[in-house]
């Protein structure tokens, strides 16, 4: 009997791990269970319909050059920025971040490792050792070209464009305030605007008195209750953000109903980041951001 009953228990032992193991794997697969009912909601049009291609043909969106245009030449350059703008695209979009000694800076990363041939954080480096860098071009090589100023990029486009200015820090530093003055010693408050995915740096330019446009980043807006998600969840309204000219969403996810909801509230609608191959499905809205504006400019 005793035997049997061990044998008993050892059974019943193996026959449970099946069972944790499958909830195991629905654990595993939970993320992308929510993954998969956003894709749901697009599908079926929660999130973003389009009822033909002639619906949504019904206007040009503008062209932007994501950093620049990040497949004409190395990103965040003049020499990307001036080949954008031979294209002929409305607008480039550049990343800035504050050097440690307080100079703005055209740079994605928070470190320079990547774009360039030194290492470490751009908050911790003077304005003079970055400058001694060598941007990297996106197969390694280095070139000779520098990073270089938000002052150098305003005076090198001098107006031939609109450029869209993404403030990758969001700390209590000042980027905000050294934005705004090297922006007005430019003379290009008529021609730049500002994104960031912070409320808090928006906010602060919009306390400061920006005369600029300020734009919303955002990944994706919850169906059915008043949430978006920016890197964090955060309640959304039309009022909250009423200081806001654009909202700038993630193609994936951006949808026509939201849109036209934006857009009735006097809002523009820019989606990042897009390659060449939704030309026609995001018709419907105002802008788009591009590594590859010579795509969208045939």
């Amino acid at each position: 009997m005793e035997k049997n009953e061990n044998i008993f228990a050892l059974c019943s032992v193996f026959s449970v791990w099946p069972v944790f193991f499958m909830l195991l794997v629905c654990c595993l697969y939970m993320k992308c269970a929510v993954l998969f009912f956003f894709s749901t909601l697009l599908s079926v049009g929660v999130l973003v319909s389009c009822a033909s291609a002639e619906e949504c043909a019904s206007s040009v969106p503008l062209v932007i050059a994501h950093r620049g245009g990040a497949s004409l030449a190395p990103e965040n350059t003049l020499l990307c920025v001036g080949r954008a703008i031979a294209l002929g695209v409305g607008v480039v979009e550049v990343d800035v971040r504050l050097t440690l000694d307080g100079e703005v800076v055209l740079m994605h990363d928070a470190r320079v490792d990547r774009t360039t041939n030194g290492h470490g954080r751009v908050a911790s480096l003077t304005f003079a050792e970055i400058r001694a860098l060598s941007i990297v071009d996106s197969e390694g090589v280095v070139t000779t070209e520098p990073v270089p100023t938000l002052a150098e990029l305003l005076s090198f486009v001098a107006g031939r464009c609109q450029v869209l200015i993404e403030v990758k820090d969001d700390d209590e530093r000042g980027v905000e305030q050294a934005v705004l003055r090297v922006v007005e010693a430019c003379n290009a408050s008529a021609w730049v605007s500002v994104q960031s995915f912070s409320d808090g740096v928006l906010g602060r330019f919009c306390s400061l008195g920006a005369s600029f446009p300020l734009e919303k980043l955002m990944v994706f807006k919850l169906p059915f209750i008043p949430y978006i998600f920016d890197g964090s969840l955060c309640r959304f309204s039309l009022e909250k953000y009423s200081y806001v000219s654009s909202f700038n969403i993630n193609h994936r996810f951006v949808g026509k109903g939201f849109v036209k909801r934006l857009q009735s509230g006097g809002k523009m609608v820019k989606v990042w980041v897009v390659d060449g191959s939704s030309k026609k499905s995001l018709q419907f809205v105002d802008g788009i951001i591009t590594d590859f504006p010579q795509l969208w400019k045939q």
